[in-house]
């Protein structure tokens, strides 16, 4: 009787061969998440000139003009136009907001009761404004995944900043690029969406989504933004980013 020569000396010897030799193991969640963060998020500073369009239920519309300039976790918001124009925010990181009010010429700190409610009346909370990383505030695990996206299922680290404790991440496979999110709140109930189109080279292989829409689930009101310019890299200092600033750099 012959024997075998798949005997288990072998199949062991083969599975070592094909270990060593190279075979990509599949990236997993966190990793995914690290990565896509990187391609939001990963530039020492960024620029964008916006027009936010604020949709009501009734279809009525009104837009403001305004830019952001970010570096780290800290963010000046200004608007150009309409009867926003001259208000101004500072983000200092997560729950440290303060706010310019021209009408008062003052300065006043968000209070931290309203980190939730609404930026300048659109579906964008202040919360929403002050966030600028997932993987400090979520751990991700693999929801499903299709032949072009990555669905991840991020619950909020304790004592962290999350704006929500759960949300859905879809993030396209390949360019690691953010084409969507959903919030859930404590009841797990889906609450805010948000979906990201239109993508843009804005120069350098730098790809940027042009066009967000931000929908409140729960009243099926909306907000869209526009990005018209999107720049990064520019040597901000330091100095653009302190109360000061907000005040008297208009």
């Amino acid at each position: 009787m012959k024997h075998s020569p798949w005997n288990l000396w072998t199949v062991a010897t083969l599975a070592t061969v094909v270990l060593a030799s190279g075979v990509a193991r599949a990236e997993t969640p966190d990793e995914i998440l690290v990565k896509m963060d990187r391609t939001v998020n990963g530039f020492t500073d960024q620029y964008m000139d916006n027009t936010m369009t604020i949709i009501d239920i009734d279809g009525s519309k009104k837009s403001y003009r305004f830019n952001i300039l970010q570096k780290g976790e800290k963010r000046m918001i200004r608007f150009t136009t309409g009867e926003m124009k001259g208000l101004a925010n500072l983000i200092e990181g997560p729950g440290k907001i303060y706010a310019y009010l021209p009408g008062q010429k003052k300065v006043r700190r968000v209070s931290a009761h309203n980190m939730k409610s609404s930026f300048a009346g659109s579906d964008f909370s202040n919360d929403d404004m002050a966030f600028t990383s997932w993987p400090d505030n979520y751990k991700a695990s693999l929801a499903r995944e299709d032949d072009k996206h990555w669905y991840l299922d991020c619950v909020a680290i304790p004592g962290k900043a999350a704006p929500f404790p759960r949300a859905e991440a879809k993030v396209e496979k390949g360019t690691y690029q953010l084409m969507g999110w959903t919030y859930f709140d404590e009841a797990g109930k889906p609450v805010k969406s948000f979906e990201n189109s239109e993508p843009k080279d804005w120069g350098n292989g730098l790809i940027r989504n042009q066009v967000v829409v931000v929908t409140d689930l729960r009243t099926g009101h909306k907000t869209r933004l526009d990005i018209h310019e999107f720049k990064v890299n520019q040597g901000v200092p330091d100095g653009k980013f302190t109360q000061r600033e907000l005040e008297w750099g208009r």
